[in-house]
């Protein structure tokens, strides 16, 4: 690798550094939002914070609902944007982030303090999983993708109590993306549109995508069978899945 090519690496790195780190920037300001629902609506005072308790209340309650329309309309502009060569980063980006608002709002509209609890940890993964998208290998993002999302189920079937429908949706959400990267399989890593972009490398790790979705399916379909009291040992034999797949993906980044 001669000077001219070093630098056009690091380059790269720099930018994809840039933008991680903006996505970090968004989740902290997440987290300070969430901070401001755990004081004024979990925690509210009594009863000088009832008023303002009950707006927060009503607007989780729209925000639960405005959040995912409007992240499935900002991926139709995606994927129209896609289809006809354009840039799809900032249809992405309010897809993404409409996303992350409705189920913020979601899940602690339904689980109060125990939702709260998990969303301060939850918001931390997504600021991971986004380094994790700009930094390592692609397939290592969709691995961890999988992972995570069932992870996410395990603990709505250990601690949600009555969110089964969440914990199914993120079941259909790992077998979604099961099918897309069959798919990415079949057509060598690339994106269709006017002019097909790739997103996966012709020699990407498939089979490790492959195992830790097939893995998520499993272990959130037993837990969905068999109950809380499973869901919590399998709640570490996905993290330690997880850890196994960032130490792997590392090794091959060195």
């Amino acid at each position: 690798m001669d000077k001219r090519q070093r630098e056009a690496r690091r380059h790269q790195e720099d930018i994809a550094l840039q933008r991680g780190l903006l996505w970090v920037a968004g989740a902290a300001i997440l987290e300070g939002l969430l901070v401001l629902v755990n004081r004024f609506y979990i925690n509210y005072a009594i009863p000088d914070g009832i008023d303002l308790a009950y707006g927060f209340h009503y607007a989780l309650r729209g925000l639960r609902i405005a959040g995912p329309i409007l992240a499935l309309l900002a991926l139709a502009w995606a994927v129209i944007r896609q289809w006809k060569g354009g840039k799809t980063a900032l249809p992405l980006i309010v897809a993404i982030a409409s996303g992350a608002v409705g189920i913020c709002a979601h899940v602690a509209f339904k689980l109060q303090e125990v939702g709260i609890s998990m969303l301060f940890w939850l918001v931390i993964a997504w600021a991971v999983l986004a380094m994790v998208y700009y930094i390592y290998q692609r397939e290592f993002f969709l691995s961890a993708a999988g992972v995570g999302m069932s992870i996410l189920g395990l603990w709505f079937v250990r601690f949600g109590g009555g969110a089964g429908l969440e914990a199914a949706l993120c079941l259909a959400g790992i077998v979604l993306l099961t099918i897309a990267v069959l798919w990415l399989k079949k057509n060598d890593g690339m994106l269709p549109g006017k002019e097909p972009s790739p997103f996966l490398a012709k020699d990407a790790a498939y089979n490790a995508v492959m195992i830790s979705c097939l893995a998520g399916i499993a272990a959130l379909g037993v837990a969905l069978v068999l109950g809380s009291a499973a869901a919590y040992y399998l709640i570490f034999a996905m993290l330690a899945w997880m850890f196994a797949l960032f130490v792997y993906y590392t090794v091959k980044l060195m």
